[in-house]
């Protein structure tokens, strides 16, 4: 996200959006963060911009909202594969909601140590069972650097002025616009400062500004 001479925000997409964020607070934090970590957190918070995808659900398809119902959800799995799944959701809620939402745990009978050491938990035990090096690699440095992550997010709230409440809805936007062509979400991102682009097959970006053409 930029900011060009007439203050207006220009919106290329979320992924590209977070990637430069994710970097940008690594280097501020001039913390030691492997790219495949740093592509992790980009992935972790494009996919938690619908609210569809934030909470694990059970076997009957219900939310499961807090971490003692995850970390039981996880354990019933009987397959390692799932389980090791359901630890790695346990950890990104974990670390989403204590990167970006802090500030609100002190007002809880439950404190961000607590989201802390469950997170970083669930990414070692899921980092046991992951069968892909790749993967089991990246877990294993997000269990160990957990608290290093949490102020990477904190760091992006702070800096890009980035809030998940208050961004979810022009996020939605913007994805609805990019699945749909639609002028009403164009004209709501537009309303807001954002100037709406798509990135061509070539590499090269333009606007799009039809309703129904890509």
């Amino acid at each position: 996200m930029a900011k060009n001479n007439a203050n207006n925000i220009i919106f290329l997409n979320p992924n590209e959006y977070f990637q430069g964020a994710v970097s940008g607070a690594v280097a501020s934090l001039r913390v030691q963060v492997s790219e495949h970590a740093q592509h992790y957190l980009v992935q972790l918070l494009g996919r938690f911009i619908s609210m569809d995808n934030f909470y694990p659900t059970n076997g009957e398809g219900k939310p499961a909202d807090t971490l003692t119902q995850q970390l039981a959800i996880a354990l019933e799995e009987e397959k390692a594969a799932e389980r090791a799944v359901r630890l790695r959701q346990l950890g990104d809620f974990s670390l989403y909601v204590a990167g970006f939402f802090s500030d609100s745990l002190h007002r809880k009978l439950v404190d961000v140590d607590y989201y802390i050491g469950m997170g970083g938990a669930a990414y070692q035990n899921a980092a046991l069972l992951e069968e892909k090096k790749t993967r089991a690699a990246v877990l294993h440095e997000l269990s160990q650097k957990f608290p290093k992550f949490v102020e990477i997010l904190g760091t992006i709230s702070e800096e890009t002025g980035f809030n998940p409440e208050s961004h979810k809805d022009l996020l939605r936007a913007y994805d609805q616009w990019v699945k749909t062509g639609e002028k009403r979400f164009e004209t709501r991102l537009v309303k807001a400062g954002i100037a709406p682009v798509v990135v061509a097959d070539g590499g090269r970006r333009k606007k799009k500004t039809g309703s129904g053409d890509s």
